[in-house]
Formats: structure tokens, C-alpha cells, sequence
């Protein structure tokens, strides 16, 4: 068990939870490889530029805060960066955040490795003028970095952006100012956690003087596993445990409902807690044997 506070999640805990969803072990070793390889064949640390190479386009409309449609029909899925699903706390603002960037204008679209996905969108780094839009959504806090390889040319630049703006606290990372904290965090119990996934859990601590609600809030890791609270009142100085498996839930104990698989990931991960209107209320990191 960890009782570290929250820091920012580091650029390599966060490609190890990209890596650490890939069963066979041949398989990680070749992706920390192109991972690896394109890193470095990249452009580094410095802000990154728009390139020559590409394709202009006129956007349509806006899907959503990742997605636009251009005027020829295609439409085009942000690279290394996700927002809020179309329903779900601030996805409207984020929404309305990339139509301030792009609706109605000409972009530039640049690709990476892989130049679509398996819904038949365009994967693309989008320009709107000088301003790179993908790095600008996380940068003002309307995004998480989001990496799915092979497409990881400007991973590092989004996850220093997301690094930035939470410690600014600026758009979803904004303090809700709600007095509870995660205080513990339980990451490798007893034997395989995928067989055993109540070997880990996530404590939670009212340290304020009156109840909270907690009823709509979401814990989330640095992938995409997400809970989201029933109706939970926590008292004042009282603590709750989220476990990753199945069981009966209790006033004090909570339950994920997963099997056949874990939450936290054993080298390092990032707890996040939000309100439900997706306000930032906590976070706690660990890394491997803290």
C-alpha cells in the first residue's frame, strides 16, 4: 500500500499504461520499441511546428471536442488527445472550446503512421493557422493526453501540456474545492490481481466538517477504466474503499464490478478523482515499489 500524495503523472508512467494493455510479452518488448524509435525520431522537447507535409481542408462542423467533419465529408479523429464523451461531464465545454478554434475555418492536416482508424476516420494532427489544436485542447485543459501507438510523434509535447495545465488548474483541472482526498492506494494485492482484483483498492477520506454527496463522482486511472459513485454520502473524517472487483457494497466498502482484469497498474499509475460536473477534486500517483 502507497499513501504518497498526488504529483504529475510522468511522461513514462503514462506510455507504460499504454503499453502495460498488451497481453504477450513479444509484443510489448517490439512496442516499447517503435514507441522508443519514434520518440526519438521526433521532435523532441521544443514546441512542436507544423510541418510541409500534409493537406489543407475546410471544416464542416464540429463533432465533438476530438472530432470534426471537413466539407468533402471525411471526418477527422484528433491524434493524441481525447475529450470528454458527448454526454459526460464537460464535453460540451470542450466542444465548444475546439469550434472557437476551428469551426468554419481552412486546417492542416498532418498524419502520422497510422492514417485512420476502425471507424473509417481521418487521423490527423490539426492547424488552424499557427495554433496546433490538438497540444491547445489539453493545453487549456479541455483534453487529456491520450496516446494510442503507433501514432506517438508529439506524445511527450501532450503529456507536458496536461502536466501544465493541471498544475495551473485550468479548465477541467480547476480545484472543485471539495475536501476529499484519496489517501491510500493498494495497487498489487495477493497473487495475479486479474484473477484477484480486490487485492487492490483506492481509499477515499472526507477531511472536511460536514457530509459530502458523492454521488455522480468519477475515479479514473491513467487508461480508460472509470467508476462512477452511486448514491454514497461520506461523513465528515469518514473513509471509503473502492475495490477494483465484485462484491456487496457497503457504506465503507465500494466495488468496481471488473473481472478478469486489474485497474492500477503494478509500474506506476495516476488516480484521478472528479466531481460530477467533471471539475478536478483529486489525484495520487505512485511509481513502481513506492
Amino acid at each position: 500500500m502507497i499513501t504518497k500524495q498526488c504529483k504529475n503523472a510522468t511522461f513514462e508512467t503514462h506510455i507504460r499504461s499504454v503499453i502495460r494493455v498488451v497481453k504477450d510479452k513479444y509484443v510489448k518488448r517490439t512496442l516499447a520499441f517503435i514507441i522508443l524509435t519514434a520518440l526519438l525520431a521526433s521532435c523532441g522537447p521544443g514546441e512542436p511546428t507544423r510541418t510541409g507535409t500534409g493537406q489543407a481542408a475546410q471544416v464542416a462542423f464540429v463533432v465533438d471536442g476530438d472530432t470534426i467533419e471537413l466539407t468533402d465529408g471525411r471526418r477527422v479523429r484528433y491524434i493524441g488527445v481525447n475529450t470528454p464523451e458527448t454526454g459526460r461531464p464537460y464535453a460540451i465545454e470542450a466542444k465548444a472550446f475546439n469550434e472557437s478554434l476551428v469551426a468554419g475555418t481552412e486546417v492542416w492536416l498532418e498524419t502520422d503512421v497510422q492514417e485512420s482508424d476502425q471507424y473509417g476516420r481521418l487521423l490527423a494532427y490539426v492547424w488552424a493557422g499557427d495554433t496546433f489544436v490538438n497540444l491547445e485542447l489539453v493545453r487549456q485543459g479541455y483534453a487529456n493526453a491520450y496516446t494510442v501507438p503507433p501514432n506517438v510523434r508529439y506524445a511527450e509535447a501532450f503529456v507536458r501540456a496536461e502536466q501544465a495545465a493541471r498544475e495551473a488548474g485550468r479548465g477541467m483541472w480547476a480545484p472543485a474545492g471539495v475536501p476529499v482526498r484519496i489517501t491510500a492506494l493498494h495497487y498489487d494485492g495477493p497473487g495475479c490481481d486479474r484473477i484477484a482484483p480486490n487485492g487492490e483498492w483506492v481509499e477515499l477520506t472526507n477531511e472536511g466538517d460536514a457530509p459530502v454527496d458523492l454521488s455522480g463522482y468519477t475515479l479514473k486511472d491513467e487508461g480508460l477504466h472509470l467508476y462512477t459513485f452511486g448514491a454514497v454520502v461520506l461523513a465528515p473524517g469518514a473513509t471509503v474503499r473502492v475495490y477494483s472487483g465484485r462484491g456487496t457494497d457497503t457504506a465503507t466498502e465500494l466495488h468496481w464490478g471488473l473481472a478478469g482484469e486489474e485497474v492500477w497498474d503494478n509500474d506506476g499509475d495516476t488516480a484521478y478523482l472528479r466531481d460530477p460536473a467533471g471539475m478536478f477534486v483529486d489525484c495520487f500517483s505512485y511509481t513502481q515499489g513506492s
